[in-house]
């Protein structure tokens, strides 16, 4: 019997393309080449000089759903002001991871493309024009005064340990959760709701009562 012929291998742009989900249009403007160019890359009749591949593996690198962006960074990418950005991080309007490096005293911010664009979606492009009515903010919970203490009995409640909460809330790590407990640091409102938010389903006198 003749052997069965093994499928061609597909180039490796092909595999970054529809890992991105565009058509060959649409890669072939992103990497700022003709259509025509692309297709023969992309079909395998020509060899993809290694400058092309490496520019569409960085381009699958900036669209990666999980990546962490700087807000700097991300206010370049969306054209906007990095104090708006920081802003909403501040009011719970964009949701962001702490790294467990300061700058000023403040843990560093970093959020993903996908938060970003939700919140210019949701926030931003509502309140772009000054005609617009701008959208309230999500009601905060205020912190209470011995958020070390509640902090404990919440943690011993639900049986985590100071990695495991870090880890549930965003925190960059469980020397944050010390610095808390410790009154070394006071909790955000943002992250004090990610707290309670753990609780649902369970009795949130914990946090919420004296």
């Amino acid at each position: 019997m003749p052997r069965k012929a093994r499928p061609a291998k597909q180039p490796e742009i092909r595999h970054i393309r529809l890992a991105l989900k565009l058509s060959q249009p649409k890669f072939a403007q992103r990497l700022g080449v003709s259509a025509e160019t692309y297709r023969t890359w992309d079909s395998g009749r020509r060899a993809i000089p290694e400058a092309w591949l490496d520019k569409a593996r960085a381009l699958a690198v900036l669209d990666d759903p999980l990546r962490l962006w700087s807000l700097r960074d991300l206010a370049v990418e969306l054209s906007v002001h990095v104090r708006t950005l920081r802003d909403a991080a501040r009011s719970g309007r964009l949701d962001v991871v702490y790294e467990n490096r300061v700058v000023f005293r403040n843990p560093v911010p970093r959020t993903t493309l996908g938060a970003a664009q939700a919140f210019m979606q949701r926030y931003y492009k509502r309140c772009y024009s000054r005609f617009s009515p701008k959208p309230q903010a999500p009601d905060r919970v205020s912190v209470p005064v011995d958020w070390h203490r509640r902090l404990l009995r919440v943690r011993g409640e639900l049986g985590l340990t100071q990695t495991q909460l870090a880890e549930q809330v965003g925190a960059a790590s469980k020397a944050v959760v010390y610095q808390w407990e410790s009154r070394k640091r006071k909790p955000s409102p943002v992250f004090w709701e990610r707290i309670e938010r753990l609780l649902l389903g369970r009795d949130r006198d914990v946090v919420r009562s004296d």
